[in-house]
C-alpha cells in the first residue's frame, strides 16, 4: 500500500459566501488555506450544497475535540478538487504510463473492446494528488485470470521479458475475500485484477452471491462513494458512477453509494471500515451512515455475521495506521457499540486480580470517559512512534480501566486486558496482547511510583524502597518503559485517581493543580523521570550481569536445586535497592542472608546409590522398548 495521508475537512461556505471561522469540531481555530485563495480562483471555486453543510454542521456540533494531524496542502488538495469527473487530470508516473500503454497496446493487438480501468483507493489517492502502489484492475468482457495470462504472453512476446507468474487468490469471506482475484506483476508492480460485478447478499449472511456487472454496479456495490471512483484506462479518464464520490471527496464527507442501512445489514463489517476511513482521512461521517450504525438490528448483525478475527484485522489498521485513532473508537462509543467489539468474558470468568490493591469499577462503563481520554492523551504522546509501538499502546490506553483485572483460563488468571485482545477481537499475533496488559500495569507502578516520589525521600530506607519498585517494575517491563511512562502521563492527565481504597466504590478525578502555567500532575511526571533517568542509578538495569553467578553461589553458599533461584531473586533486589554495589559486598549480603533465613532445599542423596538407581532405571527403559 501506497503512502497514507491524514486529509482535513475544506472549509464551509455559508449563504452569502461569508466563511465560517471556527468551523473545526477539533478545537483547531487556526486560519485555514482556502481554494478561493489561489490565481484560479473562479475556476477552483465550487458551491456546497445546502444537505452537505447540514450534515456537515450538525456532526461537528456534536463531535468530541480531537487533535488534527492535517496539514495545509492537504486541506488546499481537496478543496481544490473539482467535482466533475471531466475536470480530473491524473498526473501518471512514468511507470504506471508504461504500464497503462502496455495495456493499451495489448487490447488493440488482441483487437478486444476490453475496457480496463483502475477500481478504488489508487484513483481517490491521485484525485488527491497523492501517489499510491495499490493497483487494482476491473475489467469486462473477459476474466481475471483470461486478462493476466494475456498480459503475461504480451510482455514476453515484445520484451522477451519472462513475467512472473499469475496467481489465483481464492475467496475468503473472512478476510472480506468474497470473489476469487488473480494477481500478477507487471514491470516489477504487484497488481490485481477483478471482474466488474454485482453482489447480492442471501439473508443472514455477510458473504455475497457474486455475478459479472457492469461499471456502474460494480461502483453501487462499493464500500463509499470516495472509494467507487474508476480510472479507465482506454480513455484516460476518471470515472464516477454515483454521482456522489468527487463531491464527497472534496466536501470531506464518508457517505455509502447505496442506502447505509441495507449496506450494513449485507454486511455489518463495513460499520468499523467507515469509522476507519473517519479517522484517517478527517472525514465526517454522512448523517445517514451515524443513523444506521445505531439501528438495534444493525448491532445484532455485526455481532453475529461478522468474525471475531475481522474486528482484529480492522482494529489493527486503525491504531497502526494514519490519522486519529481516538477519534475512530469515539464514533464505536457513540454508536453504542464498544461492548460489541470490545466483549467482555462470560459472566463469571472476569474475575478481580487478588494482587491488585486499587482498580476502577465498571470497566466497561469507563471505556467511554476515562478509556478513550486516556487514548488520545497517549495518541499526542507516541508522535512518531513505530507502528508497532503505537499499536500495543493504544490498546493499552483504551482499554486501561481493565487493570485490576483477570480472566480464569485453565487454572490461571489472565489479565482482562490480555484476554480482551486475544480473544475478543483476536489480534493476530499474541505478543501484542501480552505486551500491551504489560505496559499497561507497569503504567500503574510508576503511577504509584510518582506519587510516592513526589511525598519526598528524606531516608535512605525509601530511597531503597523507591529503587526497589521502580527497578523491578523496569525490570517487567525491560526497552518499553518510556512507552509505560507515557502511558502513565496519559493516565494521569485522563484525570484517573487511583490512590483511593478499592471499598469506597467508585475512582475520583484527580484536581488539575495548576503551578505557574503548568499542571501540577506533569511537574511530578517530570521530576520523577529526571530522577529515574540521572538519578536513580537503575539505567537498563534489566541488562545488568549477575555480580554473583550460579557456580559462586553454589561453592559459596553450598546450596543446590530451588535454593539458587532463590538466592538469585533475593540477591537481584538487594542489587535495586544498592545499584552501586560491589561483588564483595553481594557476598557479604548473600552470606548473611543465608544465615538469616536459609532457602529450603531437597535432601542430599549417596552419590552411589544415586548411580545405581540411574542404571537401574536405564535397564528397565531398555526392557520396556523390547
Amino acid at each position: 500500500m501506497g503512502a497514507l495521508f491524514c486529509l482535513c475537512r475544506p472549509q464551509i461556505e455559508r449563504k452569502g459566501g461569508e466563511s465560517e471561522k471556527n468551523y473545526d469540531s477539533m478545537g483547531d481555530t487556526r486560519k485555514r488555506p482556502r481554494a478561493e485563495d489561489s490565481k484560479d480562483d473562479e475556476k477552483t471555486k465550487r458551491p456546497v450544497s445546502e444537505k452537505a453543510q447540514f450534515d456537515r454542521l450538525e456532526t461537528i456540533s456534536k463531535k468530541p475535540q480531537f487533535e488534527r494531524l492535517d496539514t495545509a496542502g492537504e486541506i488546499g488538495a481537496m478543496e481544490m478538487l473539482p467535482t466533475k469527473a471531466e475536470d480530473i487530470k491524473i498526473k501518471l508516473l512514468p511507470l504506471e504510463e508504461k504500464i497503462f500503454n502496455t495495456i493499451k497496446d495489448m487490447l488493440v493487438e488482441l483487437k478486444s473492446d476490453t475496457e480496463v480501468r483502475v477500481a478504488g483507493g489508487w484513483v481517490r489517492d491521485k484525485c488527491l494528488g497523492k501517489e499510491s502502489d495499490d493497483i487494482d484492475f476491473s475489467v469486462d468482457k473477459m476474466n481475471g485470470e483470461q486478462f493476466a495470462k494475456a498480459m503475461q504472453e504480451y510482455i514476453e512476446k515484445k520484451t522477451g521479458e519472462k513475467a512472473r507468474g499469475v496467481g489465483v487468490i481464492q475467496k475468503n469471506p473472512e478476510k472480506s475475500k468474497h470473489l476469487e482475484t488473480c494477481t500478477f506483476t507487471i514491470f516489477g508492480i504487484n497488481v490485481d485484477v477483478n471482474n466488474l460485478r454485482t453482489e447480492v447478499y442471501p439473508e443472514g449472511s455477510r458473504i455475497p452471491v457474486c455475478k459479472i456487472g457492469t461499471a456502474e454496479q460494480d461502483s453501487l456495490r462499493r464500500d463509499f462513494t470516495c472509494n467507487a471512483l474508476f480510472y479507465n484506462i482506454n480513455t484516460g479518464k476518471v470515472e464516477d458512477f454515483t454521482g456522489k464520490g468527487l463531491t464527497d471527496l472534496k466536501n470531506g464527507i464518508l457517505r455509502t453509494p447505496l442506502d447505509p442501512a441495507k449496506t450494513f445489514k449485507d454486511d455489518p463489517l463495513r460499520i468499523l471500515r467507515a469509522v476507519r476511513f473517519a479517522a484517517r482521512f478527517s472525514f465526517i461521517l454522512d448523517s445517514d451512515i451515524r443513523k444506521a450504525a445505531k439501528i438495534p438490528a444493525i448491532r445484532v448483525q455485526l455481532e453475529q455475521k461478522v468474525s471475531r478475527e475481522r474486528f482484529g484485522i480492522e482494529l489493527n489498521k486503525v491504531v497502526g495506521g494514519v490519522g486519529n485513532p481516538a477519534e475512530a473508537f469515539q464514533y464505536l462509543i457513540d454508536f453504542n457499540l464498544e461492548d460489541v467489539v470490545f466483549q467482555e468474558p462470560p459472566k463469571g470468568l472476569l474475575l478481580e486480580d487478588p494482587e491488585v490493591k486499587y482498580r476502577q469499577l465498571n470497566p466497561q462503563k469507563l471505556l467511554r470517559s476515562s478509556g478513550i481520554k486516556t487514548m488520545e492523551n497517549m495518541h499526542k504522546f507516541l508522535k512518531g512512534s513505530p507502528k508497532a509501538t503505537r499499536t500495543v499502546a493504544l490498546y493499552a490506553a483504551f482499554l486501561s480501566p481493565y487493570h485490576g483485572y483477570a480472566v480464569k483460563v485453565k487454572k490461571r488468571l489472565v489479565p482482562a486486558v490480555q484476554w480482551i485482545l486475544r480473544e475478543s477481537i483476536k489480534t493476530a499475533d499474541g505478543a501484542v496482547a501480552a505486551v500491551a496488559a504489560r505496559i499497561l500495569n507497569a503504567a500503574i507502578h510508576f503511577y504509584h511510583l510518582v506519587s510516592l516520589h513526589s511525598k519526598g525521600i528524606e531516608k535512605p530506607e525509601e530511597l531503597k524502597i523507591l529503587r526497589r519498585r521502580t527497578g523491578s517494575t523496569l525490570l517487567e517491563v525491560k526497552d518499553d518503559y518510556k512507552t509505560a511512562l507515557g502511558l502513565c502521563r496519559a493516565i494521569r492527565k485522563a484525570g484517573v485517581d487511583l490512590n483511593i481504597e478499592e471499598k469506597k466504590g467508585e475512582s475520583k478525578v484527580t484536581v488539575m493543580m495548576e503551578v505557574e502555567g503548568k499542571m501540577l500532575m506533569d511537574i511530578e511526571m517530570d521530576v520523577y523521570e529526571k530522577w529515574l533517568e540521572n538519578s536513580s542509578k537503575l539505567n537498563e538495569c534489566w541488562k545488568w550481569k549477575p555480580l554473583v553467578g550460579s557456580k559462586d553461589l553454589m561453592s559459596l553458599l553450598d546450596i543446590r536445586g530451588p535454593a539458587i533461584g532463590e538466592m538469585t531473586r533475593r540477591l537481584v533486589v538487594w542489587r535495586l535497592q544498592n545499584p552501586e554495589a560491589k561483588k564483595e559486598e553481594a557476598e557479604k549480603f548473600l552470606l548473611a542472608s543465608v544465615k538469616e533465613d536459609p532457602p529450603k532445599m531437597p535432601p542430599k542423596t549417596n552419590k552411589s546409590s544415586s548411580k545405581k538407581s540411574k542404571k537401574k532405571g536405564k535397564k528397565d527403559k531398555k526392557k520396556r522398548k523390547k
